[in-house]
């Protein structure tokens, strides 16, 4: 199938009725009838200083009464929109060279990179992203994959961009002085998550842009358009088993090797001594004035959003942050826990558990146990999408007893590598009230 989306917004003046069309729009029905949220993808979680503005702009214009909304694929969700409200929003975000093109939907995902890339002598992977994310969108039939396919570059092998539980993650290495990355490929979480496996333990940099097409013909052709439960690309490799997986998807890479598709420079960043100042949003909440605030401050220094409800603001030193730092900001820059919580019964509709109120919880009661502590990732249902299926804590409400008694319990897991490495989380205690995580949760932070 071709692209059936052939502006990068709308090609009409009102909201696509199929449902399938909107999602590719970035575009998604929230729990309130009628009421929906726009995600804005944010290439490797950077945005300039206009493009901060901008953002803030059209959530004033139009969801005046609801904060921006940090994803955990370092992108920006604009929520309370009404139907009508949409063509005016997506040109806004077109004017300020944003799309939600690949926000939502069974096509490509935003591209996520680690926030030192570039910096601190990392390698510069933007290049690099922004070109994967051209050549695989220019596939005729990439919106129109059996599911979503979501693809990480990490600058280190402290794998901040949680190679293993992408469908392909790429890890900056060297071999000889030569650049390249070891390849993590068919991760993915859901109820039953797994991660990945190693594909390749180096590639040259220059073969990247072959393998990531390799990866989405793969998944393209063996993906389960039958059941959608089945349909990650990790699914492919867990029928095939392993070993198998790993030899189509080489003898695919020789191919599209063999085309010689354009490499993508990879260039050593900037290895001057930089400061980092981490700015912590609860719950992922952004207000309009915050993204202002960020906006100033990335005219003049590197600002990217993590995938974990924060941002972080880099500079030489210590002082020319906070010369900079608006009172607006003060509260986010203060130490705090690191707790990742999904939406949950606020906005989404298969929500069962308040994930929120937990949260918050979590951050009054514990925050001496947890402000250099572990981040806690509380899901408020079995898909996990707080990523607690691999978190070192995590957390996934459900709802139990008579439909007249219903309780919101929690099931408690530990150990995971929080996508880093290979290790899932494992189940430690299940059905507790909010009040025994609290308590439980306490004795896990000491």
């Amino acid at each position: 199938m071709t692209n059936p989306l052939p502006h990068p917004n709308f090609p009409c003046d009102a909201l696509p009725s199929e449902a399938r069309l909107a999602r590719l729009l970035g575009v998604y029905p929230q729990r309130e009838e009628g009421l929906h949220l726009q995600r804005v993808r944010i290439p490797g979680g950077r945005l300039t200083g206009a493009q901060w503005r901008a953002i803030a702009a059209i959530a004033r214009e139009f969801a005046p009464a609801t904060p921006l909304h940090l994803t955990t694929r370092q992108d920006i969700e604009i929520h309370d929109l009404a139907a009508d409200q949409f063509p005016a929003v997506q040109r806004r975000l077109a004017d300020a060279g944003l799309s939600g093109l690949g926000g939502c939907g069974d096509t490509l995902r935003n591209v996520t990179v680690c926030a030192c890339s570039g910096l601190r002598g990392k390698p510069d992977l933007m290049p690099l992203a922004l070109r994967i994310q051209q050549e695989l969108q220019s596939q005729d039939w990439v919106f129109d994959l059996p599911r979503k396919f979501k693809t990480s570059l990490s600058a280190c092998k402290s794998a901040c961009a949680q190679p293993w539980i992408n469908d392909l993650g790429l890890i900056a290495t060297e071999r000889d002085g030569q650049p390249g990355f070891e390849v993590i490929a068919a991760g993915s979480l859901g109820p039953k998550p797994a991660t990945g496996v190693r594909c390749f333990d180096f590639i040259p940099a220059t073969d990247a842009i072959p393998l990531a097409i390799a990866a989405l013909r793969v998944f393209h052709a063996h993906g389960d358009r039958k059941s959608r439960g089945t349909a990650r690309l990790r699914h492919v490799r867990q029928r095939l088993g392993d070993g198998p997986f790993v030899a189509m998807l080489r003898e695919e890479f020789d191919r599209a090797r063999a085309e010689k598709p354009a490499a993508a420079p990879v260039p050593v960043g900037n290895a001057d001594p930089m400061v980092r100042q981490i700015l912590t949003f609860p719950n992922g909440d952004v207000s309009p004035a915050a993204a202002d605030a960020l906006g100033q401050l990335a005219d003049t220094l590197p600002v990217r959003i993590l995938a974990d409800h924060r941002v972080v603001v880099f500079a030489a030193d210590a002082a020319t942050i906070a010369s900079t730092l608006a009172p607006v900001l003060a509260d986010a820059a203060r130490p705090q826990p690191t707790v990742v919580a999904c939406p949950g019964t606020k906005w989404c509709h298969r929500g069962l558990a308040d994930t929120r109120s937990l949260a918050n919880r979590i951050r009054a009661e514990l925050a001496s146990q947890f402000t250099a502590g572990p981040t806690v990732r509380i899901s408020g249902c079995p898909n996990g999408c707080a990523q607690s299926g691999v978190a070192r804590i995590g957390l996934v409400g459900r709802a139990t007893g008579p439909v007249a008694d219903r309780r919101q319990v929690f099931d408690l897991s530990t150990g995971g590598d929080d996508g880093r490495g290979p290790a899932l989380a494992t189940p430690a205690e299940s059905a507790l009230s909010p009040d025994a995580v609290l308590a439980r949760l306490a004795t896990l932070g000491r």
